[in-house]
């Protein structure tokens, strides 16, 4: 396959500088290249990685190593499974088992680089020596990669700028999330131009993928299976044990396809289970009950919060995530480790939890004077956290749940369930007014996705092209929010969004229609949440059926 040079004024998705790699441990507002200064000044030894008597190159999970036969040099491997650090470990010791060997590796990733760092470490594979060599290179996703590809006539245009910025001399490639060319595995333009890549680069490429179920591959991933060299399902058993089922394209290959039994250990990654594996407390050390590890990302209200845990608690404060891990690596145990962020920097709070989840025995607990969704709730809990509050909780209830949290115990991660087993992961975006009632109706029957907030809104100073500019901007469609036209204005859902979340959104479009077109630029509104409201919103998406001039002028809309 031929790539166009690609021009600036084209798709610059990946937001990589032409000429200018970052210093080293520096990560930019919106990631771009991180790369240590000399990463050009070293001629590094490259492994073939020929298959030589039927053994292929090693995965870095010996237990499937030795079930498989190793990796085909130059194939393209699928580790799926439901959201967990699991599929991340698997990656990272796949690019660590290299680094190892001599070779040059390299790590297209939505993590910052000092983040992405830390976790490697946290699980046993410290990849900082490599990355300031420039054995290691990593390359971050823009924050609004996925939009502005999904908006672009020609998305493929994004793995001309992956090509140019891949070097053919690195033998081994890790993608996570590989969600951002696969869209939760739907055979899509994109997807088939990203496997297309894959396949003509001499390395060999691991790609992650999060789905509902680790059972099975979804129906509308199931054509990955025969575009890849092979697929590795992840699926987490009751018993805390990880079982990695093989899907290979070529049945009868080398090795077998029975099912591995790993277990997930901090400091040593995927390996294979022992006959008597427990998670015990114990293998992770904690403090004194009343020793807390504040980990504040605030703004002006942290003083408030430092002051009251320094006055309830014994506390050491620290100000940016990598002070954390450097505390907790240093020997220092605590009780609870009580992370506290604004709603901007939830992503950060996100790596916190991740980071220091193997570190430490302590609880972790999230706390935020902003309303945050349960979804962000979820992805925190997710990555490690014990408890999670946010609206502004006093400080009695903040107090009551940290020790409740303590007295249980700090868990290790673990996937959450998002979904039931048998909900499909939701759509977002802007989408047709057919598919967003269709969408709506089966959340509105899913208990797992039952909450939700539906905004009508319009604004008569703004043309709807000019709305819909702003307000896609201001959804999260990667949670699943949806907009769609109604009649003159948009119907928005925001997945996992009460009142003050529903509110916190409106305030963002306004900030940005005011920002866009001046202060004449009204906006008005009507919200209501599911299920309490579940009859006007059953009225509501039953009207989408009709066309739009039979659509009811929006009616109840406040200014």
């Amino acid at each position: 396959m031929r790539y166009r040079e690609l021009r600036p004024s084209r798709l610059n998705v990946l937001g990589a500088p032409e000429d200018q790699p970052m210093k080293a441990m520096e990560y930019a507002a919106k990631p771009q290249v991180w790369k240590s200064e000399s990463h050009m000044d070293h001629n590094l030894r490259v492994i073939s990685g020929n298959r030589e008597g039927g053994v292929g190159i090693s995965s870095g999970i010996s237990a499937l190593d030795q079930r498989v036969g190793g990796l085909d040099p130059g194939g393209v491997y699928l580790i799926s499974g439901t959201p967990g650090p699991a599929k991340l470990v698997a990656a990272l010791q796949f690019l660590h088992v290299g680094l190892a060997r001599g070779e040059r590796v390299f790590f297209l990733t939505s993590v910052e680089a000092a983040g992405l760092l830390d976790v490697a470490r946290a699980w046993g594979f410290p990849l900082d020596q490599a990355w300031e060599k420039g054995d290691l290179e990593i390359l971050g996703f823009r924050e609004d990669f996925e939009m502005r590809v999904l908006r672009s006539t020609e998305p493929e245009d994004a793995l001309e700028e992956l090509d140019r910025l891949v070097p053919h001399d690195v033998t081994r490639i890790a993608v996570d999330p590989g969600s951002m060319f696969l869209q939760g595995g739907s055979r899509t333009l994109l997807g088939r131009a990203f496997l297309e890549w894959a396949r003509e680069h001499p390395a060999t490429i691991c790609v992650t993928l999060s789905i509902d179920t680790a059972e099975t591959l979804p129906s509308s991933a199931e054509w990955l299976v025969h575009a890849t060299s092979g697929v590795f399902l992840i699926d987490r058993r009751p018993d805390g044990l990880f079982q990695l089922l093989v899907n290979r394209s070529i049945p009868g290959s080398t090795g077998s396809d029975d099912p591995v039994t790993l277990q997930l250990s901090p400091g040593l990654g995927l390996i294979e289970a022992d006959g008597d594996y427990s998670r015990r407390r114990s293998d992770r050390p904690s403090g004194a009950s009343d020793h807390v590890l504040l980990v504040s990302l605030g703004n002006s209200t942290s003083t408030e919060l430092e002051s009251w845990a320094k006055g309830t608690f014994t506390t050491e404060v620290v100000t940016e995530p990598l002070d954390a891990v450097t505390r907790l690596q240093g020997g220092s145990s605590f009780g609870c480790v009580l992370v506290h962020a604004p709603r901007q920097r939830l992503r950060e709070a996100q790596q916190v939890c991740r980071a220091t989840r193997p570190l430490t025995g302590a609880a972790i607990v999230f706390v935020s004077d902003d309303s945050v969704r349960s979804t962000d709730r979820v992805n925190l809990l997710e990555a490690g956290a014990d408890d999670c509050l946010s609206g502004g909780a006093d400080f009695r209830e903040l107090a009551t749940r940290i020790q409740q949290a303590v007295e249980a115990g700090g868990k290790p991660a673990r996937p959450v369930e998002v979904l039931r087993s048998d909900s499909k992961s939701p759509v977002g975006g802007l989408v047709a007014s057919d598919l967003f009632k269709r969408e709506a109706e089966r959340r509105a029957s899913d208990q797992a996705l039952s909450t939700f907030g539906m905004v009508r809104l319009d604004s008569p100073a703004v043309s709807p092209p000019d709305l819909e500019l702003v307000l896609t901007t201001a959804v999260r469609d990667e949670d699943g929010d949806m907009v769609t036209r109604f009649g003159d204005g948009y119907l928005v859902l925001l997945q996992g969004a009460r009142g003050d979340a529903t509110q916190a959104f409106l305030s963002r479009l306004r900030i940005g229609l005011e920002k866009r077109f001046g202060g004449g630029a009204s906006l008005r509104t009507e919200v209501m949440i599911h299920p309490s409201e579940k009859d006007q919103i059953g009225m509501i998406l039953r009207s989408l059926d009709r066309s739009d001039t039979e659509q009811a002028e929006p009616s109840g809309l406040e200014g």
